[in-house]
C-alpha cells in the first residue's frame, strides 16, 4: 500500500524487472492477490483499501439521489480507510505487493469519480482532478521502468487534503453558500499546491529509480561477460595443458582424424596385411572362417581398451 515501506535490493529489483516483465499485466495482478491470501494479516487492510474503491460511486450515488448529508459522511469515512489501512498493516505485518499496488488506483479512482459528478456545481475541481491524472501518469511511467514507485510524505499528504476538499465540494454544491464556496474553493487550490510538490517529488523518485536500474543491468551484463571471458580462458588454458601433458586436444584429435579417413577409404584391408596398416592392431578376439578379423584403432594412451 502507499504508506507501507518496502525496501528492496538492487538485485532484487533487477531480478523483479528481469523476470517479471509487464509488472501491471492481469497475469501478474492475480498471482500478487493469490499470494497477498496466503497472509491473513493482508485481509483487513486489504479490504480497507478496496473499500474506497466502493466508495467511489456510492458518494456520487448518494449525492445525485439527493441525499447530500449522506454523501458528505461517505466522503469522511470512505477517506479515512486511508489512514487505517496503512495503520494496521503495519501493526499486524499485513503488508502485501498487491495491496501495495491497489492502494494508489483505489485513491485515484476515490479521487476523480466523485469530483466528476459535482463538476459542473464546482468547476474549480477540474485543475485538482487534472493534477491527479498527471501523478497516476507518472506512476504508471514509474511502474513501467522500475516496478516500484515508491510513496513520500507529500503524496501521502496530497491524499490527505484532497478527500476534505472534496467533501468541502459536496457542501458547497449543497447549501449554496458563498462562504462555503469560498472556502472550497480556496481549499481547490490548496491542495493544488500540495499535488504540484506531490508530483514533482514522485517525478524525481521515478528518474532517480531509472537510473539506478539501468546501473544495475549494466553491472549485470558486466558480471557476464566477465563469467564468459572466464570460461573462454579456462578453456583456452585446458587446452595448453592436455598439449603439454601430450594428451591431443580435441581439435587436433579431429583434425588428426579427418587427415586419416581419406587414407582408410583408399586402403584395400583384404589385400594389405594388417602389420602394414599404420594405427590398426587385430582385436584379441577369436574369429571364425565366415567372419574376418575384427580392426579397431589404436589408442593413443596404450590402455589395451
Amino acid at each position: 500500500m502507499e504508506s507501507n515501506k518496502h525496501t528492496f535490493t538492487k538485485k532484487e529489483r533487477f531480478v523483479i524487472i528481469r523476470n517479471e516483465g509487464d509488472h501491471m499485466s492481469e497475469k501478474n495482478i492475480i498471482k500478487l492477490f493469490k499470494e497477498s491470501l496466503k497472509n491473513k494479516h493482508t485481509y483487513i487492510p486489504n479490504l480497507l483499501t478496496a473499500s474506497r474503491l466502493v466508495g467511489a460511486f456510492v458518494v456520487p450515488g448518494l449525492f445525485l439521489t439527493g441525499n447530500i448529508p449522506g454523501a458528505i459522511i461517505a466522503t469522511a469515512a470512505f477517506g479515512a480507510t486511508d489512514f487505517f489501512d496503512g495503520k494496521i498493516a503495519r501493526a499486524t505485518n499485513g503488508y502485501s505487493e498487491f495491496g501495495r499496488i491497489l492502494d494508489p488506483i483505489v485513491d485515484k479512482a476515490f479521487a476523480i469519480v466523485p469530483a466528476l459528478a459535482i463538476l459542473p456545481s464546482m468547476p474549480m475541481l477540474a485543475v485538482n482532478i487534472g493534477a491527479e491524472a498527471a501523478i497516476a501518469y507518472i506512476n504508471s511511467k514509474s511502474y513501467v521502468n522500475d516496478g516500484k514507485p515508491k510513496s513520500s510524505f507529500l503524496g501521502k499528504f496530497k491524499t490527505f487534503c484532497l478527500f476534505p476538499t472534496i467533501g468541502l465540494g459536496y457542501l458547497s454544491a449543497a447549501v449554496n453558500m458563498p462562504a462555503i464556496s469560498l472556502l472550497a474553493n480556496a481549499a481547490c487550490l490548496g491542495t493544488l499546491g500540495v499535488q504540484a510538490l506531490a508530483a514533482k517529488d514522485y517525478y524525481k523518485k521515478a528518474k532517480e529509480a531509472k537510473e539506478e536500474n539501468k546501473s544495475v543491468t549494466v553491472e549485470q551484463e558486466e558480471v557476464k561477460e566477465e563469467n564468459q571471458e572466464k570460461v573462454l580462458e579456462d578453456g583456452i588454458s585446458y587446452e595448453k595443458e592436455k598439449e603439454k601433458s601430450g594428451i591431443p586436444s580435441q581439435t587436433s584429435t579431429l583434425e588428426e582424424q579427418q587427415a586419416i579417413n581419406p587414407m582408410l577409404e583408399a586402403i584395400d584391408l583384404d589385400q594389405l596385411p594388417l602389420e602394414q596398416i599404420p594405427g590398426l592392431i587385430e582385436a584379441p578376439i577369436e574369429t571364425s572362417q565366415d567372419k574376418p578379423k575384427m580392426l579397431i584403432r589404436e589408442s593413443n594412451n596404450k590402455s589395451g581398451n
